[in-house]
Formats: C-alpha cells, structure tokens, sequence
C-alpha cells in the first residue's frame, strides 16, 4: 500500500484521528495534569459547543474538549495529508480556542514515539 493511500485510509477514519489527537494532547502536555476531558457537546461552554459542532459537521476534523480548573479548551484537528506525505508520518494540523477565543495554531508530527511541533517553512 502505498503512503498516499495509507494516509488517505487514516483520515477517513475519524476514531483513528481522535485517538492521535487525544494521544497529542496527553503526550505532549498540552492539557494540563488532571484535566478532565468533556465528551458531550450540552457540558460545554456555549462559545466552545458552536465551535465543536461546526468541527462535527466538517468532513476530516475532529475536536476534543478539556477542562481544569474552571478553565477549558476546544482543540479541532485535522490530518494533514500534503504535510503528512511530506513528512512520512501522520501530521496534525490543530487548531485551540478558550472561552475568549482562538489561542493558537500548528501543526504536530508523530514519529519515532513522540510528537514534535513542526516549524512551517
């Protein structure tokens, strides 16, 4: 199988993408130890649910919502298929919002057991 198509395979997969979404934000501490993960679009902050469910309904994205705190954040990731066959390992490209808004962008490679920020050229 070829790596196009293997990349292809993955992203039509969305419990594939949630589940190296989820290992990227765990492995990369991007949540902050004890953050509790809110699954159900009702428990999340008004802001963050019309986000989450625009993400829901595009084909390729997906999202994960987490607290701490009384803080939460909304990450939507996408696989990123050009930087993916660029880089031979599945890249995301992840987008995180608060309650006040957009916090950041970038996308995070998978590789040799660990997630690394990719620096766009």
């Amino acid at each position: 199988m070829s790596e196009t198509a293997r990349l292809q395979k993955l992203q039509q997969r969305p419990a594939h993408a949630e589940r190296l979404l989820h290992a990227l934000l765990v492995r990369a501490n991007l949540v902050p130890e004890g953050a509790h993960q809110i699954r159900k679009f009702a428990s999340l902050p008004r802001e963050l649910r019309i986000i989450a469910r625009l993400a829901a309904t595009t084909d390729g994205h997906i999202w994960s919502c987490w607290t701490h705190e009384g803080r939460t954040w909304l990450f939507i990731g996408e696989l990123s298929l050009p930087h993916s066959r660029a880089r031979g390992v599945p890249v995301l490209l992840v987008d995180v919002y608060d309650e006040d808004g957009s916090r950041d962008s970038g996308l995070w490679a998978y590789g040799e057991g660990m997630w690394r920020r990719c620096h766009v050229r």
